[in-house]
């Protein structure tokens, strides 16, 4: 007897890259950051973007598919954004204030809640992490080797320290909590004019 579906790993899908491909993205995006990963379900997405909800399975079989393609989108593009600033005149400045002023760390708590039972989410997010990381320890090592005597934590230890106190820093602004922020701020600013003076 023949069946009139198409095996799962053969039936076709939509493009990646489309235009839906993406407003299903910018969909599941809006709702993991106002209303968490528990209420990012096909149904929601379809009705944020005003689609049947059969079309989100013709773009991604899966919904964890569907996040694994958020997060990579997402990835790819701060990625590409810490690579510019990299090349910036003063790029430890500037990756500085990325990871301080510009980082969602809602989002990213939901991202590794999510890493926590999607296998292939959390390569990504492991992928990620590394890629970022190799790109701001680049930084770090040109400015430390103008200004070694700052610190002997090395630049892979220093970068850890500072982006994991950006990203610190960013939760608890978010949250209400500003006690203490000035002082480490200012600290951080002192630091960055030994290792990245501005020219007068």
């Amino acid at each position: 007897m023949n069946s009139s579906k198409e095996p799962a790993a053969e039936r076709r899908m939509g493009p990646e890259g489309s235009d839906n491909w993406h407003a299903m993205l910018d969909g599941a995006e809006a709702i993991l950051r106002e209303e968490g990963h528990a209420a990012l379900t096909s149904r929601r997405v379809a009705e944020r973007i005003g689609v049947k909800q059969r079309l989100v399975y013709y773009y991604f079989r899966t919904m964890d598919e569907l996040i694994i393609s958020l997060f990579r989108r997402m990835a790819m593009r701060e990625l590409a954004r810490l690579k510019e600033a990299a090349a910036q005149p003063y790029p430890l400045r500037t990756l500085w204030d990325i990871s301080l002023n510009s980082t969602d760390s809602r989002l990213i708590a939901e991202f590794m809640a999510l890493a926590n039972r999607i296998e292939g989410l959390r390569r990504e997010v492991i992928h990620f992490i590394e890629a970022s990381r190799e790109v701001e320890v680049g930084v770090l090592t040109k400015a430390l080797q103008r200004a070694p005597q700052i610190s002997n934590m090395g630049p892979t230890g220093l970068t850890v320290t500072i982006t994991s106190l950006a990203l610190l820093l960013s939760r608890e602004r978010q949250l209400g909590v500003s006690s203490g922020h000035q002082e480490i701020i200012g600290a951080l600013g002192a630091l960055l004019d030994q290792l990245e003076p501005l020219e007068a």
